[in-house]
């Protein structure tokens, strides 16, 4: 449902669209650096409760499992509910789960108001771009998008620059701090930039079961990953052979569904699938990295590191946005996992901890990658499905690139076990080339 005006064409070049925009890539910005300024934070996390290098690395894992669940169910409940209402729902309950989680007594609580944060962080980003699928043109969509990701991707640069300095003035609690502010800038854009829209007539009864199985599913499937290596190749294979049959299972109770959490009819669609395959690959090896880094050089050499990863796929992701508009959604796509898939190959023969500087330009020129990439990716899985589907297209979409970030820090504890974490490298430079394959298969123009 677009915001309330003269139409998608007339939002896009008026000081509505405008606001629509920029209320989005503020409201964007929530769950990146929720998720970057903690990352730098787990050394001292695990430090003040004693935890195990798991234990910390699994504050990760909840955010991201969570974050995935719940963007279809997000998506699927904006669409009924009203996308405005949805985002500021999002995004007040994310800076009270921030300011909560600061003041967490031990880390049990942590997880969970980890997980509470992830939800509503889920909440607000999937309305937040399906607001702007239906309030932009599709000639001008690629640009809405390209400025939506520049600012989800300047966040995350932020968030270790933010979180290390917060740290290092008052502790871990500082990392979650950071996002209290910026969500209260989030919910009074949303106030300001959204319009008011009417929910759906009729709702159909919530899909809670299927929610509960999707967060079973992708919780197992990551579990499994952090514990594959620790466990006998019998159990791994009986565990996986479980979450098969639970992965069928979700399947057949989605399709019976009249108001499904995932509707997975739609990945018979081609620009969903290629889409979902490119943003999971491409995440995949943008995520591991960020994560991996400072676990590998520590908290103050990490900032000088990720900075470059970060600011390069912010800056390129405008770039992007104008490329796709004007090229189409694919050669961008291609284009961009191809520049972002030949440094981390190169990044196999660097070790981060001694060679500072050719490791942040090689990492530099992976975030010019993915920042080319992500709005063309972004634009074609939105415009796979019709406009008045747009909170499932976010929310389908959403939850594939999580679904990649899930796998590289499901790994985390395995990857950077190697010599000068080269398996960190190595999943990176394989997860690109599986990017490209995706990318190439991307619609040009917009199919609905």
């Amino acid at each position: 449902m677009a915001p309330q005006g003269s139409g998608p064409a007339a939002l896009a070049g008026s000081g509505t669209g405008r606001a629509v925009v920029g209320a989005a890539c503020l409201v964007t910005t929530l769950v990146p650096l929720g998720s970057t300024s903690v990352a730098v934070a787990l050394p001292s996390i695990q430090t003040a409760f004693a935890a195990e290098a798991g234990g910390a690395v699994a504050l990760v894992t909840a955010y991201l499992v969570v974050t995935a669940a719940c963007q279809p169910i997000a998506g699927a409940l904006g669409d009924r509910w009203g996308r405005r209402r949805s985002v500021l729902l999002g995004a007040a309950g994310f800076g009270v789960a921030s300011v909560l989680a600061a003041a967490a007594p031990n880390l049990p609580v942590l997880g969970t108001l980890r997980c509470v944060q992830a939800a509503c962080g889920a909440l607000a980003l999937v309305n937040a771009a399906a607001t702007v699928r239906t309030a932009v043109p599709d000639d001008r969509r690629g640009r809405a998008f390209g400025l939506v990701g520049a600012s989800a991707t300047a966040a995350a640069a932020a968030g270790p620059a933010l979180g290390g300095g917060a740290v290092h003035m008052i502790g871990w609690r500082g990392a979650f701090l950071v996002g209290a502010p910026v969500a209260v800038l989030a919910l009074a854009a949303a106030l300001w930039g959204f319009s008011a829209d009417a929910r759906a007539a009729a709702p159909a009864r919530f899909d809670l079961s299927g929610a509960g199985l999707l967060l079973l599913l992708l919780g197992g499937s990551a579990a499994l990953l952090s514990a594959s290596p620790q466990l006998p190749v019998a159990v791994v294979a009986a565990a996986g052979a479980g979450l098969a049959g639970l992965a069928v299972w979700f399947v057949r109770h989605e399709l019976r569904q009249p108001l499904p959490v995932l509707d997975v009819r739609v990945f018979r669609i081609r620009g969903v699938v290629a889409a979902g395959a490119a943003v999971a690959t491409g995440n995949a090896a943008l995520y591991t990295v960020v994560l991996a880094v400072p676990l590998l050089v520590g908290t103050a050499g990490a900032v000088g590191l990720l900075l470059p990863l970060l600011s390069g796929a912010s800056v390129a992701a405008l770039l992007g946005g104008r490329l796709s508009d004007r090229w189409g959604r694919r050669r961008p796509a291609v284009l961009g996992a191809v520049l972002m898939t030949v440094p981390a190959v190169l990044l196999l023969a660097v070790e981060p901890g001694r060679d500072r500087l050719a490791a942040a330009l090689l990492l530099g020129a992976c975030g010019v990658g993915q920042g080319l990439a992500t709005a063309a990716v972004q634009a074609a899985g939105l415009e796979a499905l019709p406009p008045e589907r747009a909170g499932l297209a976010s929310g389908v979409w959403s939850t594939c690139r999580y679904l990649g970030s899930i796998t590289g820090a499901s790994l985390l504890t395995l990857l950077i076990s190697g010599e000068a974490g080269t398996g960190v490298f190595t999943l990176a430079a394989v997860a690109g080339a599986l990017a490209i394959a995706a990318s190439a298969a991307l619609p040009v123009r917009p199919t609905a």
